[in-house]
């Protein structure tokens, strides 16, 4: 295996850490730089091991610092959640769209070779039916409409500059954080995990009949791998979803995580259903991922290992 230096943006966040983990333990070595916008005095055990650098999207000087000539790659990550691109949408603009487009135009400066975006399902708006990557984008929310805004800077750059570039339209993630202060306890999984810990309940604030594609954490990293150790140069025309066959209702994801907790724990949980949105057409999600499967990629996430992983990250909460 080649010996490649990566910078991962967001390298200390949710995905950023599990994709990190992942890479260090197949490629050791392999470079693995995490790049954060947080405090990296208060750095977590688990990232110790790695080169961590400050970064800022939205200042050239330190994104000058943080990508060095000898990168091979950058996993793009960093960007303002679902909630903050929301309530500041001058922000999201700023962050993960013009962020983008520097971060960008930097990677191509110092003749980075290969650039891999994050970007989301949540492009495609409210499309019905079969999703495939040849579907129309049609975004409502300004987290999706700021990701399709970089997707067409990452584009650009491929087009126009040569840049080996990526993007991966990754659908809902699941799976445990490298530690508890990562702050995705929102995520379903996540929450109800949390939940069941700090309770001994789950309450679902809805009918719990809402469909989602999940894909797990360990599939992610492992796609990332996949693109960059395995068929790196043959990413045809750079666009992928990444999604996890998986159509689950968020009742079924709490049903699963009652199983685990009950054979982890010897102890039954009840799953209170608080809301009612019957009104509401609640059809299973295809969110076809056949392109990816093509390029010689499987799944191979364990659903129950996730849960019990989290669960036991989330026995801290219950102290």
């Amino acid at each position: 295996m080649p010996d490649l230096k990566i910078l991962i943006t967001g390298g200390l966040g949710y995905l950023g850490g599990r994709i990190a983990d992942f890479l260090k333990r197949n490629h050791p070595e392999s470079t693995i730089v995490l790049g954060t916008s947080r405090n990296i005095s208060k750095i977590p055990d688990w990232a110790k091991p790695f080169q961590i650098v400050q970064l800022n999207l939205l200042d050239q000087t330190s994104i000058e610092k943080a990508v060095s000539k000898d990168l091979h790659a950058i996993i793009h990550l960093a960007a303002l959640n679902e909630h903050d691109s929301f309530s500041n949408v001058s922000s999201a603009w700023e962050t993960n769209s013009l962020g983008t487009q520097n971060l960008l135009s930097v990677a191509n400066q110092k003749q980075v070779q290969e650039f891999i975006y994050f970007s989301t399902f949540h492009v495609y708006g409210n499309c019905q039916g079969r999703i495939t990557e040849d579907s129309p984008t049609k975004p409502h929310h300004p987290y999706a409409a700021t990701h399709r805004a970089a997707e067409d800077m990452v584009r650009f750059f491929q087009h126009y500059k040569g840049m080996e570039a990526l993007t991966l339209r990754l659908s809902n993630g699941f799976g445990y954080p490298m530690d508890s202060g990562v702050n995705r306890w929102t995520l379903v999984f996540n929450d109800l995990c949390r939940q069941a810990m700090t309770s001994g309940k789950m309450i679902l604030k809805s009918s719990g009949q809402q469909h989602r594609d999940f894909i797990s954490l360990h599939d992610v990293a492992a796609a990332v791998d996949h693109f960059l150790f395995k068929i790196s140069g043959k990413w045809e025309d750079g666009l992928f979803n990444l999604g996890g066959d998986c159509s689950l209702s968020i009742a079924d994801v709490a049903k699963k995580i009652a199983m685990v907790y009950e054979k982890k724990y010897g102890k039954t949980i009840p799953i209170q259903i608080n809301g009612n949105d019957n009104m509401e057409v609640h059809d299973p999600v295809y969110f076809n991922i056949d392109k990816l499967k093509n390029t010689g990629f499987s799944l191979t996430g364990n659903m129950e290992k996730e849960i019990e992983q989290t669960l036991s990250i989330c026995e801290k909460f219950s102290k």
